[in-house]
C-alpha cells in the first residue's frame, strides 16, 4: 500500500542520516551504555534500553539512576563509579522476562571520565547450563542406584556361612544390575554419538525402502519380544531419506517400550501410511496394556524420564530410550508423538518427510 510504501522511505531515511557510529551500535545485540562521571547517559543503544525496560527513544543527558529501576543495576553503576576499575557481574532482569545478563564495566579515561557499559544478554546459557547440570546429577543417581546394589550384594557375599543358594541368588542379582548398568553407559553412549553428529551436521541420509529398515529393526527385536507378535503394515514402494542405522535403532527402541510396557498377549503392530496433505511420511508402533497419563506428554522424551520409576527399572529400562528416538528423529527433519488410551491402547508416531 502506499502509506506502507511512504514509511518504508522514512526509514531508509533516518538509516541515511545515521552516522557509521549510529549504525554500528544500533545493530550490536549487546546492549552499550556510555556515562559521564556524573552518570549521565552519553550513549545508549536500542539492546539496552531493551534490556532495561526504557521505551523512550531518547534519553541523553539523564542520570542513569533516575530513569532505570532495576536496583542492581544501579548497585552496579555507583560501584563502578567509586572503585574506578574494571568490574563484571552477572544480572538477572526479572520483568524482562527472566532473563540473565553479563555486565561488564569499565572505566574510559580521556578528555573526561567516562563510563563504559556492555551487556550481554548469556540466558540461554544460562538455562543450557541448568539443563547440564539436571542431566549430570541424574547420570550420578542412575549409576549409583545399581552400583550401590552391586556393591551391597558382593560385601554380603565375602561373608563366612553364605548357604551356597543364597550366593548364587545374591551373583545373579549382582549380574542383573551389571547388565542394567552397562545398559545406561550403551545409551548414554548412543545419545553422546548423536549429539554430537548434531553438532557437525553430520549425518547422510540416503533413499530408501523403509520396509527394510522397519523390517532389520524387528528382527533385531525378536530376542527381547515375549508372546507378542510383532506385525508390520507397509506399501514396499515406500521410500524415506534415512541414516538406516539410526532409525533402525529408533524403532528398536519403541518396539522395546512396547514389549516391556504392554500387554504380552497382544500383538505389537507397526503401520506406515503417507499423510499428502501433510507431506509426512508415518510410522505408528501400537500396542495395548497401561496407558500413558496426560501429564507426561511433554516430558516422556526427556532423558531420565519415567511414568513409573520402579516399574521402569524392574523391566530393566534406563529412561534414555525415548530420548534416543527424539534425537534420532530431530535429525532426520522428523517428529514423534503419542497417543494413549484403556480402550485404544499406546501408539508412537514417527513423522518424517514425505519424498
Amino acid at each position: 500500500s502506499q502509506s506502507m510504501k511512504i514509511e518504508k522511505i522514512n526509514v531508509l531515511k533516518s538509516y541515511e542520516k545515521m552516522s557509521t557510529k549510529d549504525l554500528i551500535l544500533s545493530s550490536m545485540t549487546e546492549g552499550v551504555i556510555v556515562l559521564d562521571e556524573k552518570s549521565k547517559i552519553v550513549i545508549i543503544n536500542d539492546s539496552a534500553k531493551s534490556y532495561l525496560n526504557l521505551k523512550n527513544k531518547s534519553y541523553s543527558g539523564k542520570r542513569i539512576q533516575d530513569i532505570v529501576k532495576i536496583p542492581k543495576f544501579v548497585s552496579f553503576v555507583k560501584k563502578l563509579l567509586k572503585h574506578d576499575k574494571v568490574l563484571i557481574q552477572e544480572l538477572k532482569i526479572k520483568k524482562n522476562p527472566d532473563k540473565s545478563f553479563l555486565v561488564n564495566g569499565n572505566i574510559l579515561k580521556g578528555k573526561g571520565t567516562n563510563v563504559l557499559i556492555v551487556m550481554n544478554d548469556i540466558t540461554k546459557l544460562k538455562q543450557l547450563e541448568k539443563v547440564r547440570q539436571q542431566f549430570v546429577a541424574n547420570v550420578s543417581h542412575e549409576l549409583k542406584t545399581p552400583i550401590t546394589s552391586i556393591v551391597g550384594y558382593l560385601e554380603t557375599l565375602k561373608q563366612h556361612g553364605i548357604p551356597s543358594k543364597k550366593k548364587q541368588l545374591f551373583l545373579k542379582k549382582a549380574l542383573k544390575h551389571s547388565n542394567r548398568l552397562n545398559s545406561i553407559i550403551d545409551d548414554l553412549l548412543w545419545l553422546s554419538l548423536i549429539e554430537s553428529k548434531e553438532e557437525d551436521k553430520n549425518f547422510h541420509l540416503y533413499q530408501q525402502p523403509i520396509s527394510q529398515v522397519l523390517q532389520g529393526a524387528i528382527d533385531d527385536a525378536q530376542p527381547i519380544k515375549n508372546k507378542n507378535n510383532i506385525k508390520l503394515n507397509c506399501d514396499d514402494t515406500i521410500q524415506v531419506r534415512a541414516d538406516a542405522q539410526l532409525l533402525r535403532e529408533a524403532i528398536i527402541n519403541l518396539i522395546a517400550n512396547a514389549i516391556k510396557y504392554g500387554d504380552s498377549h497382544s500383538d505389537i503392530t507397526l503401520t506406515v501410511t503417507q499423510n499428502f496433505s501433510a507431506h509426512r511420511t508415518e510410522v505408528s508402533v501400537h500396542n495395548f496394556g497401561e496407558p500413558i497419563p496426560e501429564k507426561y506428554k511433554e516430558t516422556i522424551f526427556h532423558r531420565f524420564s519415567r511414568v513409573d520409576k520402579g516399574r521402569s527399572r524392574e523391566k530393566g529400562g534406563t529412561g534414555l530410550g525415548l530420548a534416543i528416538v527424539k534425537h534420532i528423529i530431530f535429525v532426520h527433519d522428523g517428529d514423534v508423538t503419542f497417543c494413549s488410551s484403556l480402550n485404544e491402547g499406546t501408539t508412537f508416531t514417527i513423522s518424517l518427510p514425505l519424498i
